[in-house]
């Protein structure tokens, strides 16, 4: 066993780790950032007539003419089950399985009307982030065993509207913060000859510190008639560089001689460095009220993944392993149609639907990013009784079987994903 082997794949694991990180923020945005909108299928730029307009359209908040607070989550729980191809020996005869756990993305907001034009608002939402956690006994461990992704924005905006309530405009900074945990098993570079697999003969568990930076967020709302609305919003993309460290423990492997060997080659924990490039959104929404007691929106969303080109890795102690790793994303569309309907005068009955493209290449997916493109369907309602406002939406998210069609570098089989997301909103009006 040579040590220029063991340190190639080593180096090469740890920088996956950190790259498929990156992937996992870019291939799983959070679209869910209020139970009114997602209950509406995200179709929310024309319509942006409560505080979770900061995310959707910012221009919207010029319409609310009383001070309002609102706060709220989702709880997303997802499933994914692999089967491994058949035709690939490392994999084939395998299945694997999500841990049972539950995701919640929270959300608040405020706005203050001044004046009779002018409101201010401040949200705090979480565009980005994702949780997957694998079974054992699991054989895609070399490629993920867990990763935790966290993201929180913070957006302070203000928004002006005409005298007559037909055009607004709105705007604001973003400050972003992010946080990666990352944790998978390092193979042996050799198979071991009596069972045919690769040995594990270490862990790789690596925590980024709670990175920053700032973008923008403009959006336009305007009515050319009592009938019809249109709505544009524009979120700027933005870079937020890394610094984490990985922290490499041993795994005995019941040879001590060959222990001994390993734990002279392996390299020492070190910090390592990158730079994760989130992409810019562009939303334009069409509403209209022609059927009586109905207000019906269809959106498009572009989202510029194309930034994911490739990720460069650094690393500290060990600068001739720079790596830097090709992703070749697109960019993508998504398609969303949403209707509310007030029953009563206290409540209100919502139903949306979401087409989403997902923007990775075959060869890019991993057990840390099994992306797909999926179709969602939501059922909500909406409660209000004096100062008090409650939403509550059900959504179901279905992924197309995305297979690595024997192409992945990583591991090779089919991936099926569904997601259940249940939002709740509970807001005050002063």
């Amino acid at each position: 066993m040579r040590v220029m082997n063991i340190r190639f794949w080593l180096l090469v694991v740890v920088a996956a780790l950190l790259t498929s990180g990156a992937a996992f923020g870019s291939g799983f945005s959070l679209f869910e950032q209020g139970a009114k909108a997602t209950a509406m299928g995200g179709a929310f730029a024309a319509t942006a007539d409560d505080p979770s307009a900061i995310f959707y359209n910012v221009a919207g908040i010029a319409q609310i003419r009383r001070t309002e607070f609102n706060v709220g989550g989702t709880a997303i729980n997802f499933s994914n089950q692999f089967t491994g191809d058949a035709n690939d020996t490392f994999a084939s005869g395998s299945t694997g399985f999500y841990r049972r756990h539950t995701f919640v993305p929270p959300n608040a907001y405020v706005v203050v009307p001044i004046g009779s034009n002018l409101t201010f608002g401040i949200g705090a939402f979480t565009p980005y982030g994702l949780r997957t956690s694998w079974q054992d006994p699991w054989v895609g461990r070399f490629s993920s065993r867990d990763a935790n992704i966290k993201v929180l924005s913070v957006e302070p905006a203000l928004a002006w509207q005409t005298s007559d309530g037909r055009l607004a405009i709105g705007g604001g900074p973003e400050y972003r913060r992010a946080h990666v945990i990352l944790n998978r098993n390092i193979p042996s570079p050799s198979v071991n000859p009596f069972v045919g697999r690769l040995p594990d003969i270490a862990n790789a568990y690596l925590a980024s510190g709670w990175e920053s930076h700032w973008g923008w967020n403009v959006g336009i709302l305007y009515k050319p008639s009592n009938a019809f609305r249109i709505g544009a919003s524009y979120r700027t993309d933005m870079t937020i560089d890394f610094k984490g460290n990985v922290t490499i423990n041993q795994i005995p492997t019941g040879s001590a001689q060959l222990d001994a060997l390993i734990k002279a080659q392996l390299p020492p924990s070190q910090g390592v460095t990158t730079s994760i490039p989130f992409p810019a959104t562009l939303i334009v929404g069409v509403g209209t009220g022609v059927i009586p007691n109905w207000n019906i929106e269809a959106d498009v969303t572009r989202t510029t993944w194309s930034r994911f080109k490739s990720l460069d890795v650094v690393f500290t102690q060990t600068p001739a392993a720079n790596i830097s790793r090709p992703q070749n994303w697109k960019d993508t569309y998504s398609y969303r149609l949403g209707a509310n309907h007030p029953v009563t005068p206290r409540w209100d009955v919502r139903l949306g639907t979401v087409y989403d493209q997902n923007p990775q290449p075959t060869e890019a997916v991993s057990p840390l990013l099994p992306d797909a493109d999926r179709f969602g369907i939501a059922f909500g309602v909406g409660y209000h009784q004096g100062s008090w406002v409650i939403d509550a939406t059900e959504f179901a998210l279905r992924f197309n079987p995305r297979s690595t069609k024997g192409v992945s570098t990583d591991l090779n089989g089919q991936y099926k994903t569904s997601a259940n997301l249940i939002s709740v909103n509970l807001g005050y009006r002063f």
